[in-house]
């Protein structure tokens, strides 16, 4: 468990050490950042701890289910700790991308931008990827152990993570920050759209694992599914889909609908063009790492993507 101690009168997780912070003789935090210097795309061997501090993951994880264990038949929400092949591979993402800023000298935070909190097991993945990286939720926060989960990461992991609370169809679209990295998981119909248009050219986009690539919201089933609109705009491209492996979702969470079912999910990747960001005098094309292929990663992993149209 993470080094916390409870303040009754404040009513808080009070954290005893912050990860990703060295605090100065002036008291002022500052970021620390230690990169691994040979950040290579994953092999078929390829582990979680090859990118992250797994165990700092693991600890923030058992944190969020002793809090969510607290609201029995609450329908709990979120679980990419189910997906073991899209956790490793968010990480190498954010590692690359981050590489590369600290290579050109760029000390500022990373912001990951996701749609859709859950119980925040993305949330801490992200968070443990880096000490540089913030993470901003769009989330409604209207589930009863939400609000618990949030404070007790933002204590572990201080004020690197931020929330903007409401219907994510209209709080993206309103923020008014700069995203480096994209993550669109939540039941809005438009948030991987929405967040395409707040990014610059070449930023990352991913999405929540699902049942099947041809469905009718985010990926590539009808005409309104989200990810067929982007290419079909060439708002995106160097689109890679995975397969996991073959898991057991617990009766517990909100998409078994109260029965425990065998899972094999699918999830994709893919990159910002900026052909349908919302223009900035400021934006250019920038060097990134996101020029990858399917032949990049393990092949055991790669699934063929739906032809473009």
């Amino acid at each position: 468990m993470p080094s916390l101690n409870y303040d009754w009168r404040i009513r808080k997780f009070i954290a005893l050490k912050l990860p990703g912070y060295h605090v100065s003789k002036f008291n002022t935090p500052k970021y620390e950042v230690s990169m691994n210097n040979n950040i290579v795309p994953p092999t078929c061997n390829s582990t979680l701890s090859s990118y992250i501090d797994e165990k700092a993951l693991q600890d923030s994880w058992q944190l969020i289910d002793n809090i969510t264990s607290m609201y029995p038949g609450s329908d709990i929400s979120g679980g990419i700790f189910l997906y073991k092949k899209q956790t490793i591979l968010l990480s190498y993402l954010l590692q690359s991308e981050i590489a590369l800023r600290a290579a050109e000298k760029r000390d500022s935070p990373f912001r990951v931008c996701e749609t859709g909190y859950g119980s925040g097991h993305s949330t801490a993945l992200f968070l443990s990827a880096a000490p540089n990286v913030e993470v901003v939720s769009f989330d409604k926060f209207d589930r009863p152990y939400q609000l618990a989960s949030f404070y007790a990461l933002r204590s572990y992991f201080g004020k690197r993570l931020t929330r903007s609370i409401g219907d994510s169809c209209k709080t993206v679209k309103s923020y008014g920050k700069q995203c480096d990295f994209l993550h669109g998981s939540s039941l809005c119909k438009t948030d991987n759209i929405d967040l395409i248009q707040k990014a610059k050219p070449g930023v990352v986009l991913t999405s929540t694992a699902m049942n099947s690539l041809e469905d009718g919201s985010v990926y590539f089933g009808g005409e309104n599914a989200q990810w067929k609109s982007l290419l079909d705009k060439d708002c995106i491209e160097n689109v890679v889909c995975f397969e996991e492996e073959e898991t057991i979702l617990d009766s517990k969470f909100y998409l078994a609908r109260g029965k425990e079912q065998k899972i094999s999910h699918k999830f994709c990747i893919a990159a910002n063009t900026g052909q349908c960001s919302i223009k900035d005098d400021n934006d250019n094309k920038y060097e990134s790492t996101t020029n990858w292929s399917k032949d990049s990663f393990c092949q055991d992993w790669v699934l063929e993507r739906p032809p473009e149209t």
